[in-house]
């Protein structure tokens, strides 16, 4: 079944002066609130950017096992750089997950005391492709932009003060990835996915994806819908930290990709606040603590 998940106009939701800027964040309450889930058109994500940083990450990809394995996040005690076959289990009543994936984290000035905190550690980069780093970063650096854009837009559908998210993403925590997912095996059991069903654990995430659909979500009425988005559409969604900090009011929606016979890539960007931001007051949730002990449930390395 094909989603019906609301498309918003990012440029007009950016513009507090465009006619129709109140019926796009009716939409975008919409999504919010009752799918986890929109597709975000007119983004600084266009076509250009989206063909290079795809071209970028399977450049990474395509290369000899025993290149990746210099970059191999087993060999650390952090989730930066490459994650082999089966490194990661989003859900423990399904097999780990059947992709490959590679992990950044921030790259710009920490602040001194997250330093030593894991989910802060440096990046490694391969050696073999020189100019990876820079376009894996200026990606990251515009993931940011419009995160932080997306979130000025809560806080007009949520009626908090403007700047509310400011100073609690100074430092963010945020995590860019490429999933590698490639073409599935007829042995495969229904217990193997490229991702089981899961909720993102962060904030907010940016998706782009490539040509080959495969990602699904559970709709309102508790059915997967397949999401397709055009060309040059990005896919945002909410996860559990958003759906705590707004008392519910966000939604965090379980999704899931089962794979097909093509490869696929998508590239999620996850932007979650820094490590001291308490995102529940009630329970006293420290978004550092949350997002560690999930973390070091869900990678192998860190699990063993």
């Amino acid at each position: 079944m094909q989603s019906k998940i609301p498309t918003i106009d990012y440029k007009i939701i950016s513009n507090h002066l465009d006619p129709s800027f109140n019926d796009e964040l009716d939409k975008f309450n919409l999504a919010i609130s009752h799918y986890g889930f929109l597709l975000l058109k007119n983004t600084p994500i266009d076509k250009k950017v989206k063909t290079n940083i795809l071209k970028t990450y399977k450049e990474f990809f395509y290369l000899p096992l025993e290149q990746k394995n210099k970059v191999n996040m087993a060999l650390t005690s952090s989730n930066r750089g490459w994650g082999a076959p089966r490194g990661e289990q989003v859900n423990p009543e399904y097999n780990p997950d059947y992709k490959e994936i590679f992990d950044t984290g921030p790259h710009n000035k920490i602040k001194d005391e997250f330093k030593e905190l894991t989910y802060y550690s440096k990046n490694l980069w391969p050696e073999q492709l020189p100019f990876f780093e820079k376009k894996i970063n200026d990606y990251y650096d515009l993931c940011t932009q419009v995160g932080m854009n997306v979130l000025s837009f809560i806080e007009h559908s949520l009626n908090l003060s403007e700047k509310f998210f400011r100073d609690k993403f100074e430092y963010p925590m945020s995590l860019l990835r490429c999933n590698y997912y490639p073409p599935r095996k007829s042995l495969l059991s229904n217990k193997d996915y490229g991702i089981a069903p899961h909720t993102d654990y962060g904030c907010l995430t940016i998706l782009l994806t490539d040509d080959n659909p495969g990602l699904e979500i559970k709709n309102p009425s508790d059915e997967w819908e397949l999401v397709l988005p055009k060309e040059e559409e990005i896919i945002v969604n909410f996860g559990d930290m958003l759906e705590f900090w707004s008392n519910e009011k966000i939604k965090a929606t379980s999704h899931r990709v089962f794979g097909n016979s093509d490869e696929r890539f998508s590239i999620p960007f996850f932007f979650n606040p820094q490590y001291d931001t308490i995102i529940s007051k009630k329970d006293n949730i420290i978004a550092g603590e949350y997002l560690s002990k999930k973390y070091d449930s869900t990678y192998s390395h860190k699990m063993k």
